[in-house]
C-alpha cells in the first residue's frame, strides 16, 4: 500500500491521521480512494492548485490532468504539500 502524508491543516478531515495507506495503480486512483474514505478532502480534487504533490520526493508536474499518468507502487510515499509564500 502506498503511504499518503497528510498536511496538518487537512488532518481534521482524516481523524487526525498523519499517514494513510491506500492501494491504487495510479496517483489518480489513490487520490480517488482517499476522497472516498475522507470526503472532507474534496478540495484536493476541486482545487488541485492548492497543493503540490510529491511521489517519493519528486514533484508531480502538470496538476490533476496528469495524475492518471503517474504510476504508483505499494512502496511509494505520496506527500501532499501546501505551498507557503512569504514576504
Amino acid at each position: 500500500m502506498a503511504t499518503i502524508i497528510i498536511p496538518f491543516p487537512f488532518r481534521k478531515h482524516t481523524e487526525n491521521q498523519r499517514e494513510i495507506s491506500l492501494t491504487g495503480e495510479t496517483l489518480d486512483n489513490v487520490l480517488d480512494g482517499l476522497l472516498k474514505q475522507y470526503s472532507g478532502l474534496q478540495v484536493i480534487h476541486d482545487q488541485p492548485g492548492l497543493l503540490s504533490i510529491f511521489v517519493n520526493g519528486k514533484s508531480v508536474a502538470g496538476g490533476a490532468d496528469n495524475w492518471a499518468d503517474v504510476a504508483i507502487a505499494d512502496s511509494d510515499e505520496i506527500s501532499l504539500i501546501i505551498p507557503i509564500a512569504g514576504g
